[in-house]
């Protein structure tokens, strides 16, 4: 039996192949809305050979082939807790990581970081917008070049760093490139963004480290809400 449903709730959320992803919801752009034709039929659910029930209203469906399962449902049939993060529209299975913003951290030498203790809001080159984040140079989409480098104690409490690279709104062509950011650990170099032209996803094992260095330089370089992980 064929069925045309709307998906318009952060609460569908679906497993395929094993990547999580989500329908957004009505408050988000009318773009990101979809319509799709599905077929909806009972579907049974065994774990280690006992059959699991969901909840009425939470049945799967098949989209081209695929079969989508309620998210949370299979989780916590497994035992696991689910959590979800809209303002990142994350969605944690199990223990959920504890994020630190690089603003409330305390650098080597300084009680605060004259570069990251100042957020505000930036609109990077794909229209986004983002809050908690950076620019560094090229204010105004000029050419100015400005570099930056802090270093943190990290006692080996942070499994991780995160963050988005990406060139700011309106950068001048051909000026001096975009920037990069350079990660040391422990005086070692493990992370070399090389030259940002797009938007780039950042998230480096700090796992055991005692010390974290960034070295960046950028001219309009966007940063989107750093922060470590623990």
């Amino acid at each position: 039996m064929k069925k045309l449903l709307i998906i318009t709730s952060y609460l569908g959320f679906f497993i395929l192949g094993g990547l999580t992803f989500t329908y957004l919801s009505t408050t988000e752009a009318a773009s990101s809305l979809k319509k799709i034709n599905v077929s909806q039929d009972t579907i049974h659910y065994y774990v280690d050979k006992v059959e699991k029930k969901p909840k009425e209203g939470q049945s799967g469906f098949i989209y081209e082939g695929t079969t989508y399962v309620p998210m949370r449902f299979i989780a916590e049939s497994l035992g696991k807790k689910v959590t979800w993060d809209g303002k990142s529209k994350s969605v944690y299975i199990g223990e959920a990581p504890i994020f630190i913003s690089l603003k409330d951290v305390k650098p080597i030498g300084s009680d605060e970081d004259h570069f990251f203790h100042n957020p505000s809001s930036i609109v990077i080159s794909t229209g986004e917008k983002f809050e908690q984040s950076y620019q560094l140079g090229g204010y105004h989409g000029g050419g100015a070049v400005q570099d930056h480098t802090v270093e943190y104690m990290a006692n080996g409490n942070y499994k991780s760093f995160e963050t988005y690279l990406a060139p700011v709104k309106k950068l001048a062509a051909g000026s001096f490139g975009i920037g990069y950011m350079k990660i040391y650990a422990d005086n070692k170099l493990i992370y070399d963004s090389g030259s940002i032209k797009d938007k780039i996803k950042v998230n480096v094992n700090l796992e055991g480290a005692s010390k974290v260095k960034f070295e960046i330089e950028g001219s309009g370089l966007g940063i989107v809400d750093p922060k470590f992980t623990r």
